[in-house]
């Protein structure tokens, strides 16, 4: 999950678009914020030992109920996650994450996440007004019984639409 320690006050604020993940109870990360205090390069006397508390806190990640979220909200806040294990990532493995999200959505890949949790949540608000008639449900439900659920579709967004007919046409000229 996160580190909650002390933060710089030099230091950006986070993104409002992607707020920090909250849950009823603590997780772990803000009840033991010292497991989760570590940097590039932090190897303390004892490597074995280092990798031991890393490992620690990595379970401790993977138990997280939020742990997703909180990958996004530490590869956004870049400034704000320099240190520490957050979503059981190191700051290396974030850098490397964030290559990745630029190459597949491109150099402003946080406006293209924050549309598209932003048409996410309008897709969710219209479908809490208008929702599906007796019979549309008992068609969905015996679909579901069927075929299973439904697969997950990605939104595309018009600049990714543009990448992809670029990439695409760049292999058809070189082929």
């Amino acid at each position: 999950m996160s580190y909650t320690g002390a933060r710089p006050t030099d230091v950006a604020d986070p993104d409002p678009r992607f707020p920090f993940p909250h849950r009823p109870t603590p997780p772990r990360c803000q009840a033991e914020p010292i497991l989760f205090d570590f940097a590039n390069g932090d190897r303390s006397e004892d490597r074995q030992a280092t990798e031991k508390r890393l490992e620690k806190a990595r379970r401790a990640c993977s138990d997280c109920p939020i742990v997703r979220d909180c990958l996004r909200w530490a590869l956004v806040n870049k400034p704000l996650t320099k240190t520490g294990v957050f979503a059981a990532t190191t700051p290396s493995q974030r850098t490397i994450l964030r290559k990745r999200l630029a190459d597949r959505l491109g150099p402003d890949w946080i406006d293209v996440l924050a549309r598209q949790d932003q048409t996410r949540r309008e897709q969710a608000a219209a479908a809490r007004h208008t929702p599906p008639t007796v019979d549309q449900a008992r068609i969905l439900r015996l679909d579901r019984e069927v075929n299973g659920p439904m697969p997950l579709h990605r939104l595309v967004t018009p600049e990714q639409q543009e990448r992809n007919r670029t990439r695409l046409l760049a292999g058809l000229t070189a082929a």
